[in-house]
């Protein structure tokens, strides 16, 4: 008998948001997300082929602002990443902001439910909001292993899903 591998957890906003999975297809507006097969996918364009082999058409087309999307339209949230940078750090805060950039990137690339929704920047801090809390954690993570001499604190709250993340430079 063979081993069948581990069910792939949905997440919560899927779920919440879509229901069971059905046979159509949902296309973010503003992002061009993709959702089908259970999941998000970055682009159709990556994807058509591997439609196109399973016999699939677009009979069931819909049209839908992703969570994602949704989130930064609501100004929700999930991660807070606040960098606080020294006087003497200003210099370094393009590659800083390179920095969150990338992994923005890195993680829509993954994902593309997880990303950078927003970033404010206020005097000598900067304001990086998420919309899964474990990307501001990995950011202010990479922050700490690319410019040594900062601290990082992550404070998780008990009364709301939110992660804040505080990296002092």
């Amino acid at each position: 008998m063979g081993a069948t591998a581990p069910r792939r957890q949905r997440s919560k906003k899927d779920e919440q948001e879509f229901g069971l999975a059905k046979k159509e297809f949902i296309i973010c507006p503003n992002c061009e997300s993709v959702f089908f097969d259970k999941a998000w996918h970055y682009s159709l364009e990556k994807d058509i082929k591997h439609l196109e082999n399973r016999g699939s058409r677009f009979k069931n087309l819909k049209f839908k602002i992703c969570p994602a999307c949704r989130m930064e339209k609501d100004k929700t949230f999930e991660g807070e990443l606040v960098i606080t940078l020294s006087k003497e750090k200003l210099t370094e805060k393009n590659e800083i902001i390179n920095v969150v950039k990338n992994s923005d990137k890195q993680a829509r690339a993954h994902d593309p439910m997880d990303r950078v929704l927003w970033i404010e920047y206020e005097g000598n801090e900067i304001r990086v909001l998420t919309s899964e809390n474990q990307l501001a954690v990995r950011i202010g993570k990479k922050l700490e292993s690319a410019f040594k001499g900062g601290t990082l604190e992550i404070k998780h709250s008990h009364e709301e899903d939110v992660i804040r993340v505080f990296w002092k430079y």
